[in-house]
């Protein structure tokens, strides 16, 4: 009997111990250091099944929402330069209200209350928008600093390059994770098999970080990104010691063994604190 109630007991602390060390795994890898990132990357596969999508607009950079809103109403903007674009790569807007998707990326959190109620709103109409708060990067959800004018209406941007960034006494600061877009290009855009996958890249500086790894991961390719509008933001090259510009990444796309991703220089900061109408009125196409 002694033996039996000593292996009962055995098997109930090595019961305990397993449970312990599989709650323990599961609060750092799903818990307080991965929720952001996991959280939001569980919700893809829902989000993507909702309808289809034909044509797919990557907002690497979203900070209000406005090229987003430019891509499903752009009676709003008119004279955006943006939109001749999404007019050339995705047709006509009937066309894109109903076969477009969108996802946007923003690191800056003060932004994501304007952001979610843009992607509730649009998607009351029909409209495929999802938006996350992550910082784009070479690596999946590691956490980074960005640095945000302290005066909301003067934020026109963020930054996670310390070396670059002037002034950051004077900045707010946050805490973010970060996506590895190579990833999640890879295992959520792809699959949808779009006709046509416009990518906008606006990260503040980032871009001399991630346009490397896309390339060397071979994503900036005709038949994964058609066409990109990038802007390389001259203010971080010499902090951070880099060579890169356009003439050069268009060089190094070339290089690629595969016909190369259309590559535009963009900066469309029209529009940049929106318009009055609000994207929950009725539609005026």
């Amino acid at each position: 009997m002694k033996s039996i109630g000593k292996t009962i007991v055995v098997f109930c602390v090595l019961g305990l111990l397993i449970i312990s060390i599989n709650f323990k795994y599961n609060y750092i890898y799903y818990g307080r250091l991965g929720k952001s990132m996991l959280t939001q990357k569980s919700n893809r596969i829902y989000d993507n099944a909702v309808r289809e999508c034909r044509y797919v607009f990557l907002d690497l950079g979203s900070s209000k929402g406005v090229q987003v809103r430019k891509l499903f109403e752009p009676n709003l903007y008119p004279n955006a330069s943006i939109i001749p674009v999404f007019d050339q790569v995705f047709g006509n807007i009937s066309e894109r209200q109903k076969y477009a998707c969108a996802f946007g990326f923003e690191a800056n959190p003060r932004h994501m209350k304007r952001l979610k109620f843009i992607e509730e709103s649009y998607k009351n109409k029909g409209f495929q928008v999802n938006f996350y708060n992550l910082a784009v990067s070479d690596r999946d959800n590691a956490i980074v600093t960005i640095f945000s004018e302290t005066n909301f209406n003067l934020d026109w941007g963020a930054g996670i390059l310390d070396k670059a960034i002037n002034n950051k006494a004077k900045m707010t600061m946050y805490k973010v994770h970060t996506v590895d877009i190579v990833t999640f290009i890879v295992e959520t855009i792809n699959p949808l098999k779009s006709k046509a996958v416009f990518m906008k890249m606006d990260i503040e500086g980032s871009e001399y970080l991630v346009l490397p790894y896309m390339i060397k991961n071979r994503i900036l390719c005709k038949n994964i990104i058609t066409s990109a509008g990038i802007e390389i933001h001259e203010w971080a090259r010499k902090p951070l010691n880099m060579s890169l510009d356009m003439s050069k990444l268009k060089q190094n796309l070339k290089q690629q063994s595969c016909v190369p991703t259309s590559v535009i220089p963009l900066d469309d900061e029209s529009y940049n604190i929106d318009v009055a109408i609000n994207p929950d009125s009725s539609i005026n196409s």
